[in-house]
């Protein structure tokens, strides 16, 4: 989270139906496709490294190179084997009485 997405987080399905509760929501369709993500950044790791001349030639350390590697390398494993995961949601305002989340 230092050098990479720094703040970013990965919220569980769980804390996002929760939060969506709290706004008034209701979570009314889940699409999770993290298995295609761990694809993409496959391709996006191959790109990198077809690409590292060009980075090295931009004055980028050895160091930096190892830290996108390692990034991607460890996203691609966490997104293949559903350790991390990839949402697309619907929301709704949820229905009267309801307590959401």
């Amino acid at each position: 989270q230092r050098h990479v997405f720094p703040g970013g987080m990965l919220p569980s399905p769980g804390a996002v139906a929760q939060q969506a509760g709290r706004a008034g929501l209701e979570v009314v369709g889940d699409f999770a496709f993290g298995r295609d993500y761990a694809r993409t950044l496959a391709h996006w790791h191959r790109s990198f490294d077809a690409q590292a001349a060009a980075v090295r030639a931009q004055g980028f350390p050895e160091r930096f190179l190892r830290m996108w590697r390692f990034y991607l390398a460890y996203c691609e494993a966490g997104f293949d084997t559903d350790d991390l995961d990839v949402h697309h949601y619907v929301f709704a305002h949820a229905a009267a009485g309801s307590q959401g989340g």
